[in-house]
């Protein structure tokens, strides 16, 4: 974020989160108080302002109108009392705004004027440096309907606006009007507005502040929580989680998520404190055989040709097994990391079914085979690790059906949707308390641990996680001496 970019003298780190919210959350909402601020004064300047020049102008059409309205009377009076008589008609006007002054004069040289300002005010060196005209605007019978503007001039720190116009009558006199306007009590309202605005601005910007750490001090809470709970989780400790907040927000959605991946961390350490004491205890086994044959060897079979055949051919089948073990692992770990996902294509399941089934008849007299529904089903996988699941359940059921026992493979589809691969056999079955442990690694019945059926106990690991990383399922039921129904549901292609 930019704000690590400031080069702020005695800073060495990155601001913190806390900092960076709090800064931006200030920032953001002092510009937008500034630019508020700013918009108000000036549209408020502006309409004082508006309102002012409208008011010059009303009164100079008022002096105007008033001068038409009694324009036989004029006419009537000698030169010198015409402009007394229309200072008469205005005044209940000007008693009513007493910050305009005027002064009506006329080509004879006779002068009225409303104030004595005006003397110093009104001169030639002192409009004629604004650059506008004593009297810009004219009036008689023709353009009575003009549009008048508005000047503006100083004059001791003071500004003022200023209109001068003139009136024609029909015996050739002119009547000149100059009006002015102290814009004294309008600078006066426009400053004290603007220190007031100030005043709110630095109050609101303090409020903002406290508002900006406080909220954001409260909003980050649960952030600063699930940090310290961070920190104390470790291998050994996994069993902490983060408490919800209870406000069903993206917090707490965060603390959901990471409740779960922790829990899913205790899990996988579990599973690998679990796999390593098991495979440690399975690996131990056959080295102890093979110690123990080649001790026989070094103290009796060097003159004894049959101890020694049979010591090595121990020791050969021990090395097998350990290398099957070691095969099956490095399966189960190449496809839990999705080695093999490249390689999915469409599949018909009952062809591999089908194909299978006609194996299993010619290499297994000793069983029943039985093929059973066997509807078309499509499926997105790899072939091989299909194949060699549908294969790996079929082994199971032959290592624990008695012979001339039967083997069922069903294939059917569930609602369009989900293919199903069922196994099914007339074994021994499996205990309901074992059910639930069956798939795990290196895991086998007490009464199945015999090498010649109990295996390395990886087959069921190894078939689980060919159904999972084709987002399948591994269901299996049974029933002890009625037999093993396992079955692989797939999501149809």
């Amino acid at each position: 974020m930019w704000f690590d970019n400031l080069n702020i003298p005695g800073r060495k780190k990155p601001l913190k989160i806390y900092h960076r919210i709090v800064y931006f959350f200030i920032l953001a909402l002092t510009s937008v108080l500034a630019l508020s601020f700013l918009m108000v004064f000036f549209f408020a300047r502006q309409l004082i302002l508006n309102e002012n020049q409208s008011t010059m102008i009303r009164f100079n059409d008022y002096v105007i109108n008033t001068i038409d309205e009694n324009r036989s009377l004029l006419l009537s009076l000698p030169t010198d009392k015409r402009l007394e008589v229309i200072s008469e008609k205005i005044y209940p006007y000007v008693k009513d705004n007493s910050l305009i002054a005027y002064r009506l004069s006329d080509n004879a040289g006779h002068i009225y004027q409303s104030s004595e300002i005006l003397n110093d005010l009104l001169t030639a060196d002192n409009l004629d440096k604004y650059n506008f005209h004593f009297f810009e605007f004219s009036f008689d019978d023709q353009n009575k309907n003009q549009t008048i503007s508005v000047n503006s001039l100083r004059y001791n720190q003071t500004e003022y606006y200023y209109v001068g116009s003139y009136y024609v009558l029909e015996d050739g006199n002119i009547i000149y009007i100059q009006i002015v306007k102290n814009l004294h009590d309008s600078y006066v309202f426009m400053t004290t507005l603007f220190v007031l605005m100030v005043s709110i601005s630095i109050l609101g910007l303090v409020a903002i502040i406290i508002i900006g750490i406080y909220g954001t001090k409260h909003t980050l809470k649960p952030l600063i929580e699930i940090s310290e709970t961070a920190k104390n989780i470790t291998e050994n400790n996994l069993n902490i989680r983060i408490e919800e907040t209870g406000n069903k927000d993206e917090l707490d959605q965060l603390i959901i998520s990471l409740n779960q991946m922790i829990q899913k961390l205790e899990s996988a350490f579990n599973n690998q404190k679990r796999f390593a004491s098991d495979a440690s205890h399975e690996l131990r086994i056959p080295l102890t055989v093979i110690q123990g044959y080649i001790d026989i060897l070094a103290d009796w079979g060097k003159n004894d040709p049959q101890l020694r055949d049979e010591s090595i051919e121990a020791i050969r089948d021990e090395i097998q097994g350990m290398n099957k073990m070691v095969e099956d692992l490095l399966l189960i770990t190449r496809i839990e990391n999705n080695y093999y996902s490249t390689d999915f294509k469409v599949l018909d399941i009952s062809l591999i079914l089908e194909k299978i089934y006609y194996q299993c008849r010619m290499i297994d007299p000793d069983h029943e085979y039985e093929l059973k529904t066997c509807e078309h089903a499509f499926v997105r996988g790899n072939e091989g690790l299909v194949i060699q699941a549908i294969r790996g359940l079929i082994d199971n059921s032959r290592k624990y059906t008695e012979t001339g026992g039967t083997i069922t493979l069903i294939c059917n589809v569930r609602d369009q949707k989900i293919n199903e691969i069922t196994i099914s056999d007339s074994g021994c079955g499996i205990p309901n308390s074992e059910l639930a442990k069956i798939k795990e690694r290196f895991y086998r019945i007490n009464h199945d641990r015999s090498r010649a059926t109990g295996g390395t106990g990886l087959g069921l690991s190894i078939i689980d996680s060919i159904v999972t990383i084709h987002h399948g399922e591994l269901i299996i039921t049974s029933e002890l001496n009625q037999g093993t129904n396992v079955s692989i549901l797939l999501k149809n292609y």
